[in-house]
Formats: C-alpha cells, sequence, structure tokens
C-alpha cells in the first residue's frame, strides 16, 4: 500500500515537472571539496612527492594521514603541500570514482569484415563471441556497419551491445 503510494506520488511529481508547472531556481552552491587548508586528509592512493618547481623528490604509501598546509599550482597541475617543500598532486587524496557503467561489443555470429565500399575483405572474419571495439558508426548503401579498424567494418545487424550497469 505504501509502495503504492510513492509510485504514485513520484508520478505526480513527474508529470508536474513535465508540464512547466513548479519554477526553476538556481542555487549557487559550490561543491564541497575536501581538501581544504588545515585539515588532516588520508592518502586514498600511492604518491609521489614533488618539490616546489614540479620535480619528483619521492614517493609516499596510502592509508597515510596528512595535514594540509597549503594549495599551489605547480605547472598547471593542483598540489597540495603536507610539509617544507612537499607537495602531492590533489588527487592523491581523493577518493575514486568508477564509471556507472560499461559497454561491451560482442558478435552474435561469424561475421565477415568489410571494407569501405561494403565490399568483403578476404581472408578476414570475426569469430562468435569475439569482443570488438566500436569506433563508430556509418551507413553503406543505406545498410548500418560499426567501424572496428581502419577501414574495416562490421554489419551492424551481427553485433550484440550489452551495457552493463555496476
Amino acid at each position: 500500500m505504501i509502495n503504492k503510494k510513492i509510485i504514485y506520488m513520484t508520478g505526480l511529481a513527474f508529470a508536474s515537472l513535465s508540464l512547466g508547472a513548479m519554477t526553476t531556481q538556481t542555487v549557487n552552491a559550490a561543491a564541497a571539496n575536501p581538501i581544504q587548508q588545515g585539515k588532516r586528509l588520508n592518502l586514498t592512493r600511492r604518491a609521489t612527492v614533488f618539490n616546489r618547481n614540479g620535480e619528483k623528490i619521492g614517493h609516499l604509501r596510502r592509508g597515510r594521514v596528512y595535514k594540509i598546509r597549503g594549495i599551489k599550482v605547480i605547472n598547471g597541475n593542483t598540489f597540495v603541500r603536507i610539509g617544507k617543500n612537499k607537495f602531492v598532486k590533489e588527487g592523491a587524496f581523493l577518493p575514486y570514482v568508477k564509471s556507472a557503467m560499461k559497454i561491451v561489443n560482442r558478435i552474435k555470429h561469424p561475421s565477415y569484415v568489410y571494407d569501405k565500399n561494403g565490399q568483403p575483405i578476404s581472408g578476414k572474419f570475426v569469430k562468435q563471441g569475439t569482443k570488438v571495439k566500436n569506433l563508430g558508426h556509418i551507413e553503406i548503401d543505406e545498410r548500418p556497419y560499426i567501424q572496428i579498424g581502419e577501414n574495416e567494418y562490421i554489419k551492424a545487424n551481427n553485433v550484440l551491445t550489452t551495457i552493463i550497469n555496476y
């Protein structure tokens, strides 16, 4: 019963959004950056230590806690000062960001490889179940093809595209 009410209310909200019944408001809120001067942060990955000129001087292990003494841009990269003349790239303190989805292209059944004119390339074919890269779509003689290499194409009907959500 509660689930039906939630679904009903969600549907009403989406309907009102699509009709433009709700007004939009702009909020100028800055994203909360965890790297601020004076904070103590944990290294989330192995980091290289640089000097103020951007030259490598050592390495640090992940898992150690360091006090942020300042933030400086060196050679176009943002660095965090952790000691006297010791700087680490800002990304070493940030958590890893994984892609939410992965796209996999597999061959559904054995397929010929075609050239840019739509003619099969002799001696070239792709076996069933093979993963292929999708370098783009093209139409040859009004038929859809997927580019898998330089001047190498496969009919789009022979490729199964799967999207995997993590």
